[in-house]
């Protein structure tokens, strides 16, 4: 029975030691009590305010994909790029509001933690007097106090007072075990909204500069075309005669390289992660579609497209060194990314509208690298998704420069 305290005495002064060390580089501010009644309340109140702009941004991005869905007109041009404005300021005061709301968060949980800390701290004199308790205790054999009793009734008091003792150190410990837990857990949560609060702040500064390019954008279009959509379908009627010149002569080159590829080569399914959060619709798979067999010589599309609003955060698919960062203008993909795996394997994500990483940077899975657009050759907003076993960068004409390779089917690897 001595030896059973011996060992939970040591348990104690072990789990103590470990616990302050763990907090002691990290609590630095006090803040609010657990449970502030007003600070949920603005943080509901937040939360309310983002379901409202919610229906209002989906209710924008339906009507622009009604505009999408028409033939290509000045008109429509015009519509789509103001309605995506529309929809780029309604996401933008999301980004504002959700930081905000994360912020009060971030408050909240910081006042659990304190309150956690200061918990653990009143039970430091508790742990203490157990302690000295059962060193006390400890002290001479049972026999030896057993023998050295006054009375039967006295030896029995005692061993009663052990048992005692014994349930009030292992409530303590449990005690110390479900705080360290809470403790873990709000650290954690803490760590969560800190990475949130800066991924919306970059989706923030980004979508305000998509913003402002747009605008610039639509004035362009009405000043080059004069207002006038014959104009306008004389400039696009050259614009898809120069793409099929630089498209077809990429396809012809990516189509011989596919042909003496090794597919024993390739990294296996899973090797990928979708590109975005939340729920985006495939508009078109990788290889013989209907739309590659009508727009492209070759019958060939050589990478997934996405459909996504303009200023959608996009992701690294996997951790690497990025490769290459360019610009196609209205040509091909656009602004574009590339990024280097393992074994020679690299993926694509073309018709951004920004860039957020640079050429030689290291970028993880799942990290920001950029935002969705609707540049280069493209009939609406979307991400187009390449993944390729080596890449080269070519310069076709007034594309210029333009990743080529071996092209596969991004799903493979998802």
């Amino acid at each position: 029975m001595i030896n059973d305290y011996l060992k939970l005495s040591t348990k104690i002064i072990v789990y103590i030691f470990t616990i302050f060390l763990f907090m002691g580089s990290f609590f630095t501010s006090a803040v609010l009590a657990t449970d502030d009644p007003a600070l949920r309340a603005r943080i509901e109140a937040k939360s309310r305010e983002l379901s409202v702009l919610s229906t209002e941004i989906n209710r924008t991005q339906n009507r622009l994909d009604n505009i999408h869905s028409q033939r290509r007109t000045l008109s429509r041009e015009i519509r789509s790029t103001e309605y995506t404005i529309r929809n780029l300021e309604l996401n933008i005061r999301r980004s504002e509001i959700n930081i905000e709301r994360l912020t009060l968060e971030l408050e909240d949980l910081e006042g659990k933690l304190v309150e956690t800390e200061k918990m653990i701290e009143d039970k430091k004199p508790i742990i203490s007097s157990l302690i000295r308790a059962m060193h006390q205790t400890e002290r001479g054999s049972f026999l030896e106090k057993f023998l050295a009793g006054k009375s039967l009734a006295n030896s029995i008091t005692e061993l009663s007072d052990l048992e005692t003792l014994r349930q009030s150190i292992e409530e303590e410990i449990t005690s110390l075990e479900n705080l360290s837990h809470l403790l873990n857990e709000s650290m954690q949560a803490i760590d969560s909204r800190k990475t949130s609060i800066a991924r919306e702040q970059i989706n923030l500064s980004n979508r305000r500069i998509i913003a402002q390019e747009e605008k610039t954008r639509r004035e362009t279009v009405l000043r080059t075309t004069r207002n006038q959509e014959a104009v306008y379908q004389r400039q696009l009627a050259e614009l898809e005669r120069r793409q099929r010149s630089v498209s077809d002569e990429i396809e012809d080159l990516e189509e011989s390289l596919r042909k003496d590829f090794n597919v024993a080569l390739a990294p296996g399914r899973g090797f990928l992660i979708r590109p975005f959060t939340g729920r985006h619709p495939m508009t078109q798979p990788f290889g013989s579609t209907r739309f590659a067999r009508i727009a492209y010589r070759t019958r060939f599309h050589n990478g997934i497209d996405y459909g996504m609003p303009v200023g959608t955060p996009i992701l690294a698919a996997a951790s690497g060194r990025v490769f290459a960062v360019g610009n196609n203008g209205r040509y091909q993909y656009g602004r574009y990314i590339v990024i280097k795996h393992t074994d020679n394997f690299f993926t694509l994500y073309g018709h951004l509208s920004r860039e957020s990483v640079r050429v030689g940077q290291l970028v993880s899975q799942g990290e920001i690298i950029g935002h969705s657009g609707n540049t280069g050759f493209s009939t609406g907003p979307h991400l187009h998704l390449g993944v390729y076993q080596t890449m080269e960068i070519r310069r076709f004409g007034r594309a210029g420069a333009t990743p080529i390779g071996v092209t596969m089917n991004p799903a493979d690897f998802l």
